[in-house]
């Protein structure tokens, strides 16, 4: 049995990538599993309405190229254009499950739990949703107030705040207090994290180039449609969307348990807890070894 990975404890650059895919590969099923259950449900709704996005397209193609009538074509866009929105909805809640679905993991594998099931990670993260979403809701608004001062330090905010559930879920702070440890945890550091994003960013997004295979081989088979081939079916264009959409999620948790072993590194190198926390486990055990020494004289 694999001894379990510390997670308070300072790692640099190159060690906390190794411990991100680590701590995925030694937790996969029950992870991906939590993910699947309580992240999967909106991200299947998202996929519905991505097949709907790329019918859409796919109409319109149809219409402009086999010189059709323009209401088709605009009744077309005016479709995509609702599913577009309903995607991003859906999307952005998945988003937002997978993140308190990761961090509510992560805690409850601090604490030492290693039959972590689906249940466990929804009771652990359920009294955070709604607060999840009003921080979520401001800190989009002030990145975008940011980002207006030339998106650079729209930039920067954004970096700071990626550990804003997990300082949330973690140590319990009121929103002034979550930003301000934010920024207090990441000084001196931004560039580590922001390049730590970009890099498992960038690993991620190769991988979930695998979930967009069904979707580019509709939009291909789509284009050759002129040339002989038949035009995909709604079912195939349902499934494309479904498994970009679900896989899209899954991938992403790479990003998040990154964030979540950058937090207790930071946590670690301002606070010291887990060294506080090694030594205290240390006096118990001597006072224990002492007691059983007393006990058998």
């Amino acid at each position: 049995m694999k001894a379990p990975i510390v997670l308070l404890q300072e790692r640099d650059f190159g060690q906390k990538i190794n411990a991100t895919f680590q701590f995925v590969i030694d937790n996969f099923k029950p992870l991906m599993l939590s993910l699947l259950y309580i992240a999967g449900p909106p991200a299947l709704i998202g996929g519905f309405f991505m097949s709907s996005y790329q019918s859409g397209i796919l109409g319109i193609q149809q219409e402009v190229l086999g010189g059709g009538s323009t209401d088709l074509a605009f009744s077309g866009m005016y479709s995509m254009f609702t599913s577009i929105l309903f995607l991003f909805l859906f999307l952005g809640i998945a988003g937002l499950a997978a993140t308190l679905v990761v961090n509510a993991y992560l805690l409850e594998y601090e604490e030492g739990n290693r039959a972590i099931t689906p249940e466990t990670v929804w009771n652990r993260m359920k009294s955070y949703i709604l607060t999840s979403l009003g921080y979520s809701i401001v800190m989009v608004l002030f990145v975008g107030v940011a980002a207006l001062f030339f998106i650079l330090p729209g930039i920067y905010v954004s970096v700071c705040l990626s550990l804003m559930y997990m300082v949330l879920m973690r140590e319990n702070l009121d929103m002034g207090d979550t930003f301000r440890r934010c920024f207090y945890l990441i000084k001196d550091k931004w560039w580590s994290t922001f390049g730590l994003l970009v890099i498992v960013g960038f690993i991620s997004g190769i991988i979930g180039y695998i979930f967009q295979i069904p979707t580019m081989a509709v939009m291909i088979s789509s284009l050759l449609q002129g040339k002989g081939a038949e035009a995909p079916s709604e079912v195939w264009n349902v499934i494309s969307g479904v498994i970009a959409t679900v896989g899209s999620i899954l991938v992403r948790s790479l990003v998040l348990v990154a964030i979540g072993f950058q937090y207790y590194n930071l946590v670690e190198r301002r606070d010291g807890a887990g060294i506080i926390n090694a030594i205290e486990d240390l006096g118990k055990t001597e006072e224990a070894r002492e007691d059983k020494r007393e006990e058998e004289f």
